[in-house]
This record gives C-alpha cells, structure tokens and sequence, in this order.
C-alpha cells in the first residue's frame, strides 16, 4: 500500500510539472448579484489594481509572473496565479482571457455585496448615478496559489482591498482581508477556476459584513 501511495505521488508530481508548463488562461465568472427593489443609492469606481509583482518570489502566495513570459501591465491585470511543478518551483502563469481584469471581478464581488446588504448598485448611464453614493476601491492583493503536498495539494487564494466611502458602517478608509483553501489531487484549469471563485464569494460575504456594520 505504502508503495502505491509513493508510486501515485510520484506520477502527480510529473503530471504537475508537465501541466505547470506555458501560460494557462482561465475563464472566472464576473460576480452577477440582482439590485433590491428599494434601497439607497451606490455607485462603485472601477477597483484600481494596485498590485505589486515580484521577480523572483520568496513564496508562492506572492504575485509573480513568468519572467520568460509576458509581464506587460496588461497581463498583470489579467494574472490570478502562478502555477508550480511537484516541487513548488515557479513556473507558467495562470491569467484571466483577453477582455476580463482581476479589478472587474473586484468590481463585480463588491457589488453583489452591496445588493446583498440592501443597496442598489448602480453604473455609468443608470439613473440615480450621479446622486450615488460613491464607493472607491484598491486592490492591494489578490492571488491565488498551490502548495504541494505528500497525499493531496491545498488550492489557496487571497485578497486585500482597501475601501473608502460613506455608505452605512462604511466611513472612510477600510480593509478587507480574506483567504480560502481547498484540498485537490490534481490542479486543473477548473480547480483554479473553482478557488477564484470561492476568493470573490468571500469578498461578497466580508464586504456585505462590513457594510451592514455586523
């Protein structure tokens, strides 16, 4: 038994290593929430992406891209994670496809916690917009990562986004921190899809706390 075990090990971390190879494009959902019917007015700028990407990361959980690959501003807008080989060395990127941010799946978290919280969110050309209650939004980090481990890998993500606005137990400047894991046996484009999405609820349910004071 112990001897299959180390034999199954052993066939994940190659077909890590073998997956872990090239750019990875994975397609996140943008939250969707439904306005109330009645409730005040919000508007939320596009969350500015103020990430900071490391050349050579002294752990995974830290944003970084491929340095053989692109690391233009438009594709750290775009990067989510960073896959790694059975032996947690860094290796290809995983990126959001052409056309979707990071900030518009930020954007997209918040604003279905604000409809969760009882406030009618809306956008450039909606009525009430230019009476809304600003919201402003930074993303200080948000990045999700593997760690490999002897009978299973742990999928992570995080986020940090600093808030500011005047809308119920919002005033001022405020941050929001979460982190969520889950278990796998092999990382696949629909294992990081599922933890980024797991990352977004998160921030839905922290902003939706945070707003209603509780």
């Amino acid at each position: 038994m112990l001897l299959r075990r180390i034999a199954f090990y052993g066939l994940t971390l190659s077909i890590l290593a073998g997956c872990a190879v090239g750019r990875t494009t994975v397609d996140v959902p943008v939250p969707q929430g439904t306005n109330p019917a009645t409730g005040k007015y919000v508007r939320i700028d596009a969350p500015q992406d103020k990430r900071d990407f490391a050349v050579a990361p002294p752990s995974p959980d830290i944003a970084s891209l491929d340095p053989d690959g692109d690391s233009s501003d438009a594709s750290k807008a775009r990067a989510i994670g960073r896959k790694r080989n059975g032996y947690g060395k860094a290796l290809g990127d995983v990126v959001l496809p052409e056309g979707k941010t990071v900030s518009g799946l930020v954007e997209g978290a918040l604003a279905t916690g604000f409809q969760e919280a009882g406030y009618v969110v809306v956008k450039q050309g909606d009525p009430n917009f230019a009476t809304a209650a600003p919201v402003n939004a930074q993303i200080i980090d948000f990045w999700a990562w593997i760690v490999p481990g002897f009978w299973a890998i742990t999928d992570n993500q995080k986020a940090e986004l600093r808030l500011s606005g005047d809308v119920g137990a919002l005033h001022g400047e405020q941050v929001i921190k979460t982190h969520v894991s889950q278990s796998s046996q092999l990382v696949t484009s629909s294992d990081w899809q599922e933890i980024v999405e797991k990352g977004l609820a998160a921030i839905t349910e922290e902003t939706k706390k945070l707003v209603s004071g509780k």
